[in-house]
């Protein structure tokens, strides 16, 4: 079995004035990590994602991880970084069979209808 997993965490405070490019979604700033790196800095951490990858190993599942992204709440999520995560998810679910996805997002982040579109097939 073939899952992809993927996270786009954050939560939006439409009053807070700290911006939020895709450099706050990455460890150490420049681009969220994506496949083996991510499994690897994600396992053991006890997050969701880190459940979700825990979950299919133990099921003998291969995990296509497209995008470990993860911020701090702050402001609006700026557009090219929404266009970056997204794009990333959109393609991993375009390539292939996998039969089961997995998305980390949390409750309180603005519906955008791109995520909904790409994860919805």
């Amino acid at each position: 079995m073939k899952i992809v997993v993927a996270q786009m965490k954050h939560e939006t405070n439409t009053f807070s004035p700290v911006p939020t490019p895709l450099s706050r979604f990455a460890v150490g700033g420049g681009v969220p990590l994506e496949g083996d790196a991510a499994i690897a800095a994600c396992r053991g951490t006890g997050s969701a994602i880190a459940a979700f990858v825990e979950l299919a190993e133990a099921a003998g599942a291969e995990i296509d991880l497209a995008i470990a992204a993860n911020a701090w709440p702050s402001g609006p999520v700026e557009d090219a970084a929404f266009e970056h995560i997204a794009g990333e998810i959109a393609a991993r679910m375009g390539r292939g069979v996998h039969e089961a996805a997995a998305l980390v997002r949390p409750g309180a982040a603005p519906e955008r209808e791109e995520l909904v579109a790409a994860t919805a097939a």
